[in-house]
């Protein structure tokens, strides 16, 4: 597994989880491609080489992992491999294992189930009376799906190659290590990065990884923690306000306007100007002005098929929004007075805010929110799209509103990287050096194996 900030001399490989205890999976179905050749492993007893074709599922029960190959149940182990014999591994689209059913944007509003393809070997084995299943390949092979996992394989070049340095950048800093206990670097899903496999992989995408193999990006004497995210609405957003941590100098705001641009509402920090911000949007890289919403579905992965990632808005009536909040928050409120911002990032993020509200007592209350995260989780049944908002209240009778109307600006934390902006940035011309310099001050292109 690989350690923190460490910076490689030669490629590593990588553990990525692909079924994860909290799916609660207790049944994985996959096919095997014609070629290359797989070996099934068991955990005890002989080898078995699959034929091309063959249509296996693992099953949970009791303490073991029985298999079923074409229907047919030879054994039942602790632990099952299945592994590319002589290590061959073929990358190209569609290429290797196909699994059935993974989730993708597992715990988010677009959260849906999709069959991918992984190159590689596979591992399953049994946690917590649950399956789970790591994919075991090459960091740089890895690298090649991840973006077009995250972004279309029809993204110009310039992006697919910083998209693929931020990546290996985040994914060698490793500083939160979040799956760690459960014996694997990263997970597949939005939680890590997007980790599809060979599933939308492209000729292209390929030469862009390839291109890039070993780059990472360093300030200091250290890998960079790069974080990326779909939309920051026209501004990034500042590490420390997102995470709560000390600032990183390479993480601030950035206005993701270009250089002969300007905003009356620059800098945000007044409500009035936030709302100036998000009401009259400006022409920023990410902007639908740059990249025209019907023509940016061809430049996404296949997971995100939202139309409105830099401006956004929708409604939620009375009964809507309480029953949220009740759910969410358990505030046991009888109805929402009001929504009150108490501090926003450069950005426009929401990093705190006042909900009051009257509970079944008939006693005016009030809960505050200190965190962008949680307050993106109360505002949405699965997760909110941004924190960058502005409310608007719909009258109702006794100082009650009838509803409330959130207007937003941005799609997802908003720090570092913006892919919609480096997408717009690389529609207009700059390169691959000019759009991470641009999201990233103060870094440097370090070549480490």
């Amino acid at each position: 597994m690989l350690e923190p900030n460490v910076i490689p001399t030669e490629e590593p490989i990588l553990r990525v989880g692909i079924f994860l205890p909290i799916d609660k999976c207790q049944r994985i179905a996959l096919v095997i491609p014609q070629s290359p050749v797989y070996e099934l492993i068991p955990e005890s007893g002989p080898r078995q080489i699959l034929k091309g074709g063959e249509q296996i599922e693992f099953i949970l029960f009791e303490n073991q992992i029985g298999i079923q190959i074409n229907g047919l149940t030879p054994n039942a182990q602790l632990s099952w491999k299945i592994i590319p014999r002589g290590g061959e591994i073929q990358i190209a689209n569609k290429a290797g294992i196909k699994v059935k059913n993974v989730v993708a944007g597992r715990g988010f509003h677009w959260e849906k189930y999709i069959d991918v393809y992984l190159p590689g070997s596979i591992e399953i084995i049994r946690m917590n009376d649950n399956l789970m299943m790591i994919n075991v390949l090459p960091l740089e092979q890895y690298l090649m799906c991840v973006a077009t996992s995250e972004m279309g394989a029809a993204c110009p070049l310039s992006v697919i190659k910083s998209q693929t340095i931020i990546a290996r950048s985040w994914l060698l800093a490793n500083v939160e290590m979040k799956h760690r206990n459960l014996g694997m670097d990263v997970c597949n899903d939005d939680c890590c990065q997007r980790y599809q496999g060979t599933t939308f992989l492209s000729e292209h995408s390929i030469k862009g990884a390839l291109e890039t193999t070993g780059q990472v990006l360093i300030y200091g004497e250290k890998i960079c923690d790069t974080r990326y995210h779909k939309n920051c609405g026209g501004v990034t957003e500042s590490f420390e306000n997102v995470w709560n941590g000390s600032a990183v100098p390479y993480l601030d705001s950035v206005i993701d306007i270009p250089p002969d641009c300007q905003h009356s509402a620059l800098p945000l920090d007044t409500e009035a100007k936030v709302r100036n911000w998000i009401e009259n949007p400006p022409l920023a890289f990410c902007s639908p002005s740059i990249v025209p919403e019907k023509e940016l579905k061809k430049y996404l992965g296949n997971v995100d098929k939202e139309g409105h990632y830099f401006r956004w808005h929708f409604r939620m009536t009375q009964r809507e929004i309480t029953a949220l909040f009740n759910l969410k928050l358990n505030l046991k409120a009888a109805a929402i007075k009001s929504i009150e911002p108490l501090k926003r990032g450069k950005s426009g993020r929401l990093t705190s805010l006042a909900i009051n509200y009257r509970d079944k007592a008939n006693v005016d209350k009030q809960i505050v929110i200190n965190d962008q995260y949680a307050i993106r989780e109360a505002f949405h049944d699965l997760f909110l799209y941004s924190s960058a908002f502005v409310v608007d209240v719909e009258e109702g009778s006794e100082n009650i509103p009838a509803a409330f109307v959130l207007k937003g600006a941005g799609w997802g934390h908003g720090v570092g990287y913006c892919q919609i902006g480096a997408l717009g940035m690389a529609l207009q011309g700059y390169s691959t050096v000019e759009i991470i310099e641009h999201y990233y001050p103060g870094v440097k292109l370090h070549q480490a194996y």
